[in-house]
């Protein structure tokens, strides 16, 4: 298993590649299927809503029985999912592992509702388990930082600024690229320098950056080249 490295492979073929309870902790951001065909048009705005075939009729059941298999028993485990996704994940997560929060990513300057007929869609969220049901909380990594530290709401902007990777045409990259600042943060809460992390969903690599900032060795892979190739650069 060779660390540090991040292939261009399908998630399900590049996990079977990995032993059997190798990996101490999985933080990841599959495709959320909210993407549309059609752009949505508003006044003079045309919307775009695919964020391309990656996000389109993904399901994470195999993905999580591999995540399972791959990640030690007293792993854990945090998930970026949808609204509509939440039962699903917690359905898996009831059954096979246990399940210890819901956490929320509260954006402070969420996408603006431009038809003023709903709330606006301000949250993402987190699913947080350890893989072994019968592990007790006191026996896994747990880097607890302090009461104000520790709300299972996180609170950040969207990415807009530096951080946001960009093309020639000042393009974002990648639509769902996540804040350094929430990974870092759950990497050092659910891990300790020098353990394997890893993101089979690894995008345009922020997890593996995350990781190499705060000592972690990682794992990974996206099967779009343009990805795999600008997370290459990034590391």
């Amino acid at each position: 298993m060779e660390l540090n490295t991040i292939k261009c492979m399908d998630c399900l073929e590049y996990l079977k590649t990995l032993p059997d309870n190798s990996v101490d902790l999985v933080v990841t951001d599959p495709p959320y299927n909210v993407s549309q065909k059609a752009n949505i048009k508003y006044g003079n705005l045309n919307i775009v809503k695919n964020f391309g075939e990656w996000d389109f009729g993904f399901d994470p059941e195999p993905v999580m029985a591999e995540l399972k298999r791959v990640l030690k028993p007293k792993g854990q485990i945090f998930v970026f999912c949808s609204t509509e996704q939440i039962p699903q994940y917690m359905a898996i997560f009831k059954q096979n592992w246990f399940f210890r929060n819901l956490l929320v990513w509260c954006k402070t300057n969420p996408a603006p509702r431009l038809s003023k007929t709903n709330f606006v869609f301000a949250n993402e969220y987190i699913l947080y388990a350890i893989n072994d049901p019968e592990t007790k909380p006191g026996q896994v990594t747990f880097n607890f930082q302090g009461h104000k530290e520790m709300h299972n709401t996180l609170i950040t902007s969207a990415l807009q600024g530096k951080e946001r990777l960009r093309d020639e045409n000042h393009k974002a990259v990648h639509p769902t690229q996540k804040p350094l600042s929430i990974l870092r943060k759950l990497i050092e809460i659910a891990s300790n320098r020098g353990d394997i992390v890893l993101d089979p969903f690894m995008g345009v690599g922020s997890t593996a950056v995350a990781c190499k900032e705060t000592g972690r060795n990682f794992l990974g892979c996206d099967l779009d080249k343009i990805y795999h190739a600008i997370s290459l650069k990034r590391i």
